[in-house]
């Protein structure tokens, strides 16, 4: 999940650059985890991109996700003045 992890992080930040954001701008997140015990040791990659004073977020325990070997997926909504 580590490695799933931050490869979804890098993903949405490029994203969140290709849209003239960056990480402030995030006002939520929604996580989806196919396992709570090993989400719960990936707080330090979280960490790394939000900061401490995260925006709202909620994570959801599902039984599978898009593919069979996916564990992890994270959206992000960002609100960005043009």
């Amino acid at each position: 999940m580590r490695a799933q992890m931050e490869q979804t992080f890098q993903n949405l930040d490029r994203c969140l650059r290709a849209a003239g954001a960056t990480w402030a701008d995030v006002v939520k997140t929604n996580t989806f985890v196919t396992d709570f015990d090993e989400f719960q040791k990936c707080g330090d990659i979280r960490m790394r991109y939000l900061g401490v004073a995260t925006p709202t977020s909620t994570t959801v325990g599902v039984t599978r996700l898009a593919g069979p070997d996916f564990m992890i997926e994270i959206e992000a909504v960002a609100v960005v003045n043009s």
